[in-house]
């Protein structure tokens, strides 16, 4: 692999990003020098993308400024995929399997909650789950008994929220009771929860395929392991400094950490690259 360094921006047709510890610092705020970058990037013909568990709602607040020409998402980690301001693909959880998880969670008394159609969805309103609405910048739906209400209503995703050292033994016990889900670590207390067959490298190829993009012509930035699909798929990858271990052992190169503004620094490097 070159170093990104010599890499000629003639090479680099889609940039995938994750967002939150990646182009957000970490007070959950894009900097000036990030949404330079990103501007730049769409200017240059390049397809942008971005790339979360959050919902395709949350990204769309996060960058309201870009027309839907140029909105592009693979969100919730991949179970909803938006390419030009259109959603191409979509999948849900079968809806037993997710009551069944949100029962087994409820139980030991910690907190779940899960995104419905677009809507993020609370058994009730507590401390931990207004925070986590704040986050996301949605406005949340109150239904009671969470387990019930999916019953009928299929999910795309749930989340987990616990201590950092307690969600390794959860995934674990999860993973073996429920096979046929994927239970991936998002940030330090977030355990998103899918259907075993999408994550953000399956969008990254979907959105690849659609364009017409060969996949070693995309590059991806990243910091937590529900990234690492995805920057294993593209031809240059890039982890933050502030990224977790496994993420920056994968990576092709590491940047400088969210705070620093490495996305946009790296970003410059292969700009400045680009073969007239």
């Amino acid at each position: 692999m070159k170093e990104p360094e010599k890499w000629k921006l003639k090479d680099v047709r889609a940039v995938f990003s994750d967002i939150d510890g990646t182009l957000l610092d970490s007070e959950e705020r894009l900097s000036g020098e990030n949404l330079k970058a990103i501007q730049e990037i769409v200017n240059r013909g390049i397809l942008m993308v971005f790339a979360s568990g959050r919902s395709t709602g949350s990204i769309r607040n996060l960058f309201a400024g870009l027309d839907e020409h140029n909105f592009n998402a693979i969100a919730f980690n991949g179970s909803e995929v938006t390419l030009r301001g259109e959603v191409i693909s979509r999948t849900k959880l079968d809806s037993v399997t997710a009551s069944q998880i949100v029962r087994t969670v409820s139980e030991i008394n910690i907190h779940i909650h899960a995104y419905v159609d677009g809507e993020l969805v609370f058994s009730k309103l507590t401390p931990t789950a207004e925070r986590y609405a704040i986050h996301t910048g949605l406005e949340p739906m109150i239904v009671g008994d969470l387990a019930v209400y999916l019953q009928e209503n299929p999910p795309i995703k749930l989340v987990v929220l616990s201590e950092p050292g307690y969600l390794p033994s959860l995934r674990e016990k999860l993973a073996g009771q429920f096979p046929e889900v994927s239970f991936t670590r998002s940030g330090g207390i977030y355990l998103d929860v899918t259907r075993s067959n999408v994550d953000k490298g399956r969008g990254l190829i979907e959105i690849c395929e659609r364009e017409g993009i060969a996949p070693e012509n995309a590059v991806a930035f990243g910091d937590s392991d529900n990234d690492i699909e995805m920057l294993k798929a593209a031809g240059l990858s890039v982890a933050m400094s502030n990224g977790s271990e496994e993420v920056r052992r994968i990576a092709t190169v590491t940047t400088v950490s969210n705070d620093e503004n490495g996305f946009s620094k790296m970003m410059k490097k292969l700009l400045r690259n680009m073969t007239p």
